[in-house]
């Protein structure tokens, strides 16, 4: 369909799909994920789900999750390549990719914390603090090293 507006020629597409993400979280943390298309920004995901109606084509649909440090700005992402016709519909999953290595970080915070409250004998309290603070520099490298596909679409 092509309409003429005060002598411009625009093109209203009337073939559209949706796109829907679903966030699939352990943890309810509710920090709100930045929705882009083809790497520009469409939107913030604060719940749970979002729907996108979009033209029908190829697109880059991603995520992102923000961290500012004093002016530097990181985030951890992942996208995906869809393809959507005319009326159709897509669902899809946002799951991280690091269960594992967050469930020990997770052992490692609570066991940090509690170290505050008990202090273990001498070679053992040189122990955890060399084991645990190892562990947080290879888990920092290893986020930092798969940062932009942290997340994955499914």
């Amino acid at each position: 369909m092509l309409v003429e507006l005060k002598g411009r020629r625009l093109c209203l597409r009337e073939n559209v799909g949706t796109i829907t993400l679903h966030r699939k979280q352990l943890f309810k943390l509710g920090l709100p994920y930045w929705v882009y298309v083809n790497g520009r920004a469409v939107g913030i995901m604060k719940g749970n789900d979002v729907s996108i109606r979009i033209p029908e084509g190829e697109y880059e649909v991603g995520i992102r999750l923000l961290f500012q440090l004093f002016r530097w700005q990181f985030y951890i992402g992942g996208s995906r390549r869809v393809s959507i016709a005319d009326g159709e519909v897509q669902h899809y999953q946002i799951t991280d990719r690091e269960r594992v290595w967050n469930i020990l970080f997770d052992v490692d915070m609570v066991l940090w914390i509690a170290e505050f409250f008990v202090t273990l004998p001498h070679p053992w309290g040189i122990v955890y603090k060399i084991v645990s603070d190892g562990f947080f520099v290879v888990w920092l490298i290893r986020i930092w090293v798969i940062r932009k596909r942290y997340f994955e679409i499914k």
